[in-house]
């Protein structure tokens, strides 16, 4: 695991907001054409954003024992360069 989303000038909620479409169930890497997963995960003292460019990232997040509170979203991949530019795609 290791892309996470971390805008430069707005919290990475307020930026998913803008670029993301919610999800109320957990993606699949083929969701949408042109479109990542993104699991906001709740940590006690901070949120994470996660971009899940393959199945194996999804599972991980979406396990079922990992009860942390979790939001997905979908968001364009040339949105998601803006802001991870090591995620190769």
């Amino acid at each position: 695991m290791g892309i996470y989303i971390n805008p430069p000038e707005c919290s990475k909620e307020e930026w998913l907001i803008e670029n993301g479409i919610p999800v109320f169930d957990t993606p699949s890497i083929d969701y949408r054409e042109g479109y990542l997963p993104v699991c906001l995960v709740g940590n006690r003292a901070f949120t994470a954003a996660a971009v899940c460019p393959d199945e194996r990232e999804v599972d991980a997040f979406s396990d079922p024992s990992d009860e942390r509170p979790k939001q997905w979203f979908i968001v364009p991949i040339e949105k998601l360069t803006e802001v991870c530019p090591n995620l190769a795609m």
